[in-house]
């Protein structure tokens, strides 16, 4: 017996009928969605970035140019000396400590006195100033600052003796 087989055709309304619950199933997923509320998002703005310029650095001042008053008088063990004061000029260096200053205009002139030239040299403390007077028949002069001023990094108030021809002299340095 030979029996053929025939392969049942799906009836259109079956088709139909499938497509339709498709379509109901799809419908019913899209209303049972949530509702999202809208994220808010925050967008960082960019800050404007300013390049900086560089900060020179000053270079340390190493050389320096001095103005200074020299004013000289007696002592205890030379009061009969006359008085006397005349504006210096010179340099400074810091690194070696020297100190030159020359004399550049009378203020008050006694009689027979010339100015005189001194170059020395000051200790790491800047508060000590030791040298020779650059002069015939002078020899040493010792300071010490009493004032410390604004300007120079010696600025003030110099105070000592020198010793030339006329015998020990007191000297009162006033450096700008």
């Amino acid at each position: 017996m030979d029996r053929v087989y025939k392969k049942n055709k799906k009836t259109t309304v079956q088709l139909t009928s499938l497509l339709d619950l498709l379509f109901v199933m799809i419908f019913v997923s899209l209303i049972q969605q949530k509702e999202v509320s809208p994220v808010k998002v925050e967008v960082e703005t960019p800050k404007k970035v300013v390049a900086q310029k560089p900060v020179p650095v000053k270079p340390e001042q190493k050389v320096f140019t001095i103005n200074a008053t020299f004013n000289f008088y007696g002592t205890n063990s030379n009061p009969n000396l006359p008085s006397g004061k005349y504006l210096m000029q010179g340099r400074y260096e810091k690194e070696s400590g020297k100190l030159q200053l020359g004399g550049v205009a009378w203020l008050e002139r006694p009689t027979n006195y010339d100015m005189v030239p001194l170059s020395g040299s000051l200790n790491r403390t800047e508060d000590t100033f030791l040298g020779r007077i650059e002069a015939v028949g002078c020899k040493k002069f010792t300071l010490s600052r009493k004032v410390k001023a604004s300007g120079s990094p010696i600025a003030g108030e110099w105070v000592g003796t020198y010793d030339c021809a006329q015998g020990e002299t007191g000297l009162t340095l006033s450096i700008k």
